[in-house]
């Protein structure tokens, strides 16, 4: 039976919220035995149980039993939550158990055995130890330079396998084509799953924990979209965006701001990016940065803040993550108002607007952030690649070619892969 489940953004602010201890570790534990009822590796249970008593690890172990769901033993496929990266805060034990698992795994396709190990192997490269790593090149990064000789090599090469067969696979789909299959049951999202109420609040709450870092902050995205066009939060939001300049942006400083806030706020992820470059056909660079690039703020009402570090590249200003990137022209500030507060934005909003969503005037109900906005840019990092393999499968399994081969266009255009003898590979 393949079901298909839309995203509930009440039950990921119910997931989002702090919790007392009291309640978090025996949700650790049900949550933990859960996983490995659905089929987890015992190391992979014993794992998620130690998430998952983390103040910010139940959702992600939430995620793992969907995807487990999927991947186990039950007769069912979702295909719900597709673009998890399974290896997210996973411990290299765990990660190596499930590989081997993957491999076993006979209820998965091809694709998902080598996206899924892919992940896994990536984020075994991510967690490699950078602390006397060479950062004489830039002092925002420190640089890895891998040989043969290291014992990261075989992770690399393993990790360019996985993304390489997953590739293959997707070449052979875009020649030919299957029929989407019949979604079984398709449970639908709230709209009135965003309460403004609580943004204005949590805008609100913002204002005074950038202020008590005398940060200069500002919105950005969808959220100034929504102060420009409407001068409210769009109907459809489910998080808030905000930016601030990396000259400003310490994280050991609003970890500190946001331990002091009384339990308004907690941490619940944060984005490093960590690049990958090769140097050579026996020398592949990885350099990570000092800094988070995103910061995934949670209110206590259970809403997300987005916090975006902006690094300035000569005249453009870019914000990403570790799989995107979007480059802006340089922009002062000025106000804008979001229901009854005053927020900072791009002072030359339509040239900002223009440059992020193109036509920003017309309302959009459907909107590609990975491959819609002109200044699209992906990261050069191992969760982009298997992210955006997975976006172009996901469309190959509905049916959708003509999508599908947009994201490959841009892919190659971008330079991330490259096409030999009609198969796309991953340079």
């Amino acid at each position: 039976m393949n079901i298909e489940v839309e995203k509930s953004y009440r039950l990921l602010r119910f997931l989002n919220k702090p919790r007392h201890p009291l309640l978090r570790y025996p949700l650790a534990l049900l949550s933990g035995i859960g996983v490995w009822m659905l089929g987890a590796p015992l190391a992979v249970a014993a794992d998620s149980i130690k998430l998952a008593s983390r103040s910010n690890g139940l959702k992600i172990v939430v995620r793992r039993g969907i995807w487990f769901a999927h991947t186990g033993w039950l007769p069912v496929s979702t295909r719900s939550d597709f673009f998890f990266d399974i290896s997210e805060e996973m411990s290299t034990k765990a990660a190596d158990c499930l590989i081997a698992w993957l491999a076993d795994n006979r209820r998965i396709t091809d694709f998902e055995r080598h996206i899924w190990q892919a992940d896994l192997h990536g984020g075994k490269l991510e967690k490699a130890d950078f602390s006397e790593c060479d950062n004489d090149r830039d002092t925002s990064t420190s640089s890895l330079v891998i040989s043969p000789q290291d014992s990261l090599w075989q992770y690399d090469k393993s990790f360019c396998a996985s993304v390489n067969h997953a590739l293959s696979i997707i070449s052979a789909d875009m020649d030919n084509p299957t029929a989407a299959p019949v979604v079984a049951h398709k449970f639908q999202k709230s709209a009135q799953s965003f309460d403004k109420n609580d943004a204005y609040r949590t805008i609100k709450d913002c204002d005074s924990l950038m202020g008590s870092l005398e940060w200069p902050w500002y919105v950005i995205s969808g959220t100034l979209l929504g102060a420009v066009r409407e001068q409210d939060f769009l109907g459809h939001d489910y998080d808030i965006d905000i930016g601030v300049d990396a000259k400003d942006f310490d994280i050991k400083q609003l970890r500190d701001a946001v331990a002091g806030s009384n339990n308004t706020w907690f941490i619940k992820s944060e984005s490093y990016c960590t690049f990958r470059e090769v140097v050579s056909e026996r020398a592949v660079r990885y350099s990570r940065l000092t800094q988070p690039i995103l910061v995934k703020l949670v209110h206590h009402t259970g809403l997300v803040a987005d916090l975006f570090v902006h690094v300035q590249e000569g005249s453009v200003v870019w914000h990403g993550s570790a799989i995107h990137r979007w480059d802006n022209s340089e922009f002062s500030l000025t106000d804008y108002t979001l229901g009854s507060q005053v927020v900072k934005g791009a002072a030359d909003a339509d040239r900002y607007l223009t440059e992020n969503y193109g036509d920003w005037r017309t309302p959009v109900t459907r909107f590609d952030c990975s491959i819609d906005p002109p200044n699209i840019r992906y990261s050069r990092t191992a969760r982009s690649i298997t992210y955006l393999s997975k976006v172009i499968y996901r469309y190959l399994l509905d049916g959708d070619v003509e999508k599908a081969r947009q994201y490959l266009s841009a892919l190659e255009s971008d330079g991330m892969i490259l096409k030999q003898d009609g198969v796309y590979r991953y340079c």
